[in-house]
């Protein structure tokens, strides 16, 4: 059999009109992702939001001359903060999607430098002296969501034990508001004498237990910030103003370290002034995302739908060539139907039992069922084994380069070498063949 230009044209074609329908699973992945998204903020909104964790901070009100009104508040953030989450991770499902939530313990530790702090002295904005009410200070929490607080905020400050459940207190002013009123956090606070503490180092613990979807975010808000967060997701995502100085990600969990001082970050000063300014700190934390991940998968799965289908039909017309048997145009188009039905198998099957058991499977499926139409086809076992067997390889081999991360490139790259040499060696092969072949007919005539 001569090797025909007009079937490697078609062949080609073919690859074109396939992977054309590949894209348009691909629009369904994306349908489907959309429709994942739903599910979880659904979850979300009855569950509990992000958190993102910014406290304590104290509020302590500002007053000119004899004016019964503070004028502005002076906010004092922690020489020393030490912050540890542990986060354990669920998965609740909305029909069959899947939405990450999590419950957090959450401890924090650290002092307040009250030692130049003074009841009159000078303040920004002012040239005579002000008096700062210590006696009607605030202690300050602010969180993402207050709906995933499960247990109340409890705090111990200098030895003094109190629980933080009360919105913030204006001062009867009018131009006086939280620093979070205009940010997504929400301020819950809690006023307290604090006139014996100034002049002294002040201790503080804080505990919270807090639910939450999706991301926790904490702000290293002390002088000095250490912030230890440890949980069982295996598939963490770090976000923030910095990567962790320490971490480690295995199967069971994953544990990470931030240490921060106020010279990395740039929001606010230890000590400032504010009236309406609608402060924003930054943050650091993960995002825990939902294990498996079979859209982004199946998405990147998509983008080798063209060289799988090309090698794939390539190797079925190897196989005519080397047993002499005529695959008509009909059955390259129903083998090329059924590697586009793989991407959608794999879709359908991974709504149900995960990316990995799906796309074994539904490779599975569809080799056994090419192996069996090109075995009626060329009457030859053997052939049509070793041709799926090659089809096999490619599966694997594009399964292996979606399990990696960081080699990926480099694989795929010495893959597709590997796969030249081999379409090389066996054209000529084919041109030796064909040549011997009409060498051999001219002898006989």
């Amino acid at each position: 059999m001569e090797l025909s230009w007009k079937k490697f044209m078609v062949i080609g074609g073919m690859t074109i009109m396939f992977w054309i329908a590949s894209a348009c699973i691909g629009g369904l992945v994306h349908e489907r992702t959309h429709l994942s998204e739903e599910a979880q903020q659904e979850i979300a909104g009855t569950w509990s939001g992000r958190q993102e964790f910014v406290g304590p901070i104290l509020c302590v009100p500002v007053y000119s001359g004899e004016a019964v009104c503070p004028y502005t508040c002076m906010y004092v953030l922690p020489n020393r903060d030490e912050v540890q989450a542990d986060v354990k991770s669920e998965i609740l499902h909305r029909g069959i999607f899947d939405a990450s939530v999590y419950r957090t313990e959450l401890s924090s530790v650290g002092t307040f430098d009250l030692t130049e702090m003074k009841f009159e002295g000078p303040a920004s904005g002012k040239k005579e002296n002000v008096r700062f009410d210590w006696q009607n200070a605030q202690v300050m929490v602010a969180i993402g969501d207050r709906r995933g607080i499960e247990e109340g905020l409890q705090c111990e400050l200098g030895g003094q034990k109190i629980e933080l459940k009360n919105c913030f207190d204006r001062y009867r002013s009018g131009q006086i508001r939280s620093i979070f009123h205009q940010s997504n956090e929400e301020v819950i606070c809690r006023m307290v004498d604090l006139s014996a503490m100034v002049g002294k180092e002040v201790n503080f613990s804080l505990s919270a237990n807090l639910k939450g979807s999706s991301e926790l975010r904490i702000a290293p808000i002390g002088d000095n910030s250490t912030i230890e967060l440890r949980g069982n997701s295996a598939d963490p995502s770090f976000v923030g103003m910095t990567l962790p100085s320490a971490r480690q990600v295995s199967e069971t969990g994953f544990e990470a370290t931030w240490k921060i001082n106020s010279l990395n970050r740039s929001d606010v000063d230890q000590t400032f002034y504010s009236t309406d300014s609608g402060k924003t700190f930054q943050t650091v934390g993960a995002k825990l995302l939902v294990p498996g991940g079979q859209y982004t998968q199946t998405d990147r799965a998509l983008k080798y739908a063209f060289l799988v289908i090309l090698l794939s039909l390539m190797a079925v017309y190897v196989g005519e060539m080397s047993v002499r048997a005529e695959i008509n145009f009909l059955n390259y188009l129903l083998i090329g139907a059924a590697l586009v039905l793989f991407y959608l198998m794999l879709l359908s099957f991974g709504e149900w039992i995960g990316f990995s058991w799906s796309y074994g499977l539904s490779a599975l499926l569809v080799l056994g069922m090419i192996t069996i139409y090109l075995k009626a086809i060329v009457r030859k076992g053997q052939a049509a084994l070793a041709v799926c067997l090659f089809m096999a390889l490619i599966d694997v081999f594009v399964y292996v380069l979606l399990s990696l991360a960081d080699m990926a490139l480099l694989v795929g790259t010495l893959g597709l070498f590997v796969v030249l040499g081999a379409a090389m060696y066996f054209s000529l092969r084919m041109v030796s063949d064909r040549k011997t072949s009409a060498s051999m007919e001219k002898k006989r005539n």
